[in-house]
């Protein structure tokens, strides 16, 4: 179901917690599906360590690091 989303970062920002440094991710998954009147989008946030929110963006990953996010999310946890 989800193959067909495109998810980009929309925003982000830094936070503290505990003495350490996260970033909360903002972002929008945009169904690319050609059935036209419907179309469904996803916007979210999660919050994710400053250096790997930083070496995805390096590596040009963060989309597949947000759609990793969201499939974790929208599957049934394992009993």
């Amino acid at each position: 179901m989800m193959e067909q989303y495109i998810f980009i970062e929309t925003s982000s920002r830094n936070i503290t917690e505990n003495g350490e440094q996260f970033r909360v991710v903002n972002f929008r998954g945009t169904d690319q599906s050609s059935i036209p009147n419907e179309q469904l989008n996803v916007d979210g946030s999660f919050t994710m360590p400053i250096m790997d929110y930083f070496m995805a963006g390096v590596e040009g990953r963060l989309s597949e690091v947000i759609k990793t996010k969201v499939l974790g999310r929208l599957s049934p946890e394992a009993e």
